[in-house]
């Protein structure tokens, strides 16, 4: 079942727990309006990040964050495939196992925080590992076409 994690509210609802009381009356490209338990919202959609399902809506000049997890997102965060990419700004290591497809950076480049660095495809999806931070690409450790296994070694940072 999908679950919307809800930054504002601190919590986590799944399509069950909106399933009935919830209800979209219209919608354009930027704005959507519902009812809600019984009271009706306007809600500005500021941003859409598709590849990380993170929405960001502004209603009663609140801004709320929704992150979107599928059954499969949340079976790939309860395997540990996500905790791989908590790790020291100077490194980037592999989250999953998977297939390098593409490189986006070169030794000696300065990358700021969300630059795409390099592709890698798991599971049949293409992911593009971003950088968390601002830095010099000090290593490349990989090469396209290269199988790589979680927690290996990507990219350092000088």
């Amino acid at each position: 079942m999908t679950k919307y994690e809800i930054e504002h509210l601190k919590q986590s609802l799944t399509e069950e727990d909106i399933k009935g009381d919830f209800k979209i009356l219209h919608e354009t490209s930027d704005f959507i309006t519902f009812l809600y338990d019984g009271v009706v919202y306007e809600a500005k959609l500021k941003s859409i990040d598709h590849l990380n399902k993170l929405y960001q809506f502004n209603i009663d000049g609140i801004d709320i964050h929704i992150k979107i997890k599928s059954e499969l997102d949340q079976l790939i965060d309860s395997m540990g495939y996500t905790s791989a990419s908590k790790q020291s700004s100077k490194e980037i290591k592999s989250p999953m196992p998977g297939l390098v497809v593409q490189t986006f950076v070169q030794v000696g480049q300065e990358v700021h925080a969300g630059d795409n660095l390099l592709s890698l495809e798991a599971m049949k999806m293409e992911n593009i590992i971003k950088a968390h931070g601002t830095g010099i690409i000090k290593q490349i450790s990989v090469t396209k076409g290269q199988s790589v296994n979680k927690g290996q070694l990507l990219i350092t940072f000088a």
